[in-house]
């Protein structure tokens, strides 16, 4: 059920009608983030001892689409914060001090809790930032690398796509099917002709990915060019597509560590997150003690 304001609630405008709110607040809508700025916040309404500002609704107002459409969201919106607060003031006027107290006890649970989380998460990462070092997840992968095991091939690709009229076409070939390091440079120079390219090829994919960077690929033909390590060339009307399968891994063959490097990463921070919030609470106390910041009477 919506509340109704009343003539007994107090709720006062600071201009003489809602309709000289709203033309004020449509003039600054455009404006309203210079004015909160430059310390010319405009006070719009009073609910008892609340006080909605524009600044409390600037959000909001970038949303509206019209003048009309905003009138009437203005209105709406200035009326609904005015039901909650008076609803509030009224709370606490007619609950029994009873449920005021227990509903306080609450809240300040509430926020205690919150704060401490919040606490807690933020030590916890500072601290996974200085443990959680490469070698302490290579070794962590060394250790359990047969438990990681691939669900789907990997593919390690490199793969240019261009117009059929490319000047330099034999040598961009050349270059492709070398590449060395000064062959990238040469092709990274001209990947503003390529219609498409994926020239990162340290970089594990799985099928998907791959059909994706590779323009010509699809479900149906990706079984004939995914199916071993093979360099391709395959043209259309337009342009030739250069295509090589570097490396792949079969399903069930044991992930890559720079695959699953991240997974790890989560899996190790898992484990002593579980640790490191078991001991926190205790040595907050036992330092509290040390320090006299906890005494018992």
């Amino acid at each position: 059920m919506k509340y109704r304001l009343t003539k007994n609630d107090k709720v006062i405008y600071s201009y003489k009608t809602i309709g000289s709110i709203l033309a004020v607040i449509l003039i600054f809508i455009t404006s309203c983030e210079s004015i909160v700025n430059n310390g010319q916040d405009r006070l719009i309404a009073r609910a008892e001892n609340h006080y909605l500002y524009l600044s409390d609704i600037k959000d909001s107002l970038k949303l509206f689409k019209s003048v009309d459409d905003s009138i009437s969201k203005v209105r709406g919106l200035i009326n609904n914060w005015a039901r909650k607060k008076l609803i509030y003031e009224k709370s606490l006027i007619n609950l029994p001090v009873d449920k005021i107290s227990k509903i306080n006890s609450m809240v300040d649970d509430y926020k205690s809790s919150l704060y401490r989380n919040n606490y807690r998460e933020f030590v916890l990462k500072s601290l996974m930032d200085t443990v959680l070092n490469k070698k302490l997840i290579s070794d962590f992968y060394e250790s359990n690398k047969n438990n990681f095991k691939l669900r789907e091939p990997l593919f390690k690709i490199r793969f240019i796509s261009f117009p059929l009229d490319n000047v330099v076409r034999d040598e961009i070939i050349t270059r492709f099917r070398r590449f060395e390091p000064k062959d990238k440079i040469f092709l990274d120079s001209l990947t503003f002709q390529f219609s498409s390219y994926f020239l990162a090829d340290s970089i594990w994919l799985n099928k998907y990915a791959t059909l994706e960077k590779v323009s010509f690929l699809n479900n149906n033909n990706s079984i004939k060019y995914l199916k071993r390590e093979k360099y391709y060339e395959v043209k259309d009307s337009l342009d030739l597509y250069l295509f090589e399968v570097i490396e792949k891994l079969e399903k069930n063959q044991v992930a890559p560590f720079a695959y699953i490097e991240n997974t790890i990463k989560n899996i190790v921070f898992n484990k002593k997150k579980i640790r490191f919030l078991k001991d926190f609470d205790d040595d907050i106390l036992k330092d509290a003690i040390k320090t006299k910041k906890f005494e018992t009477y």
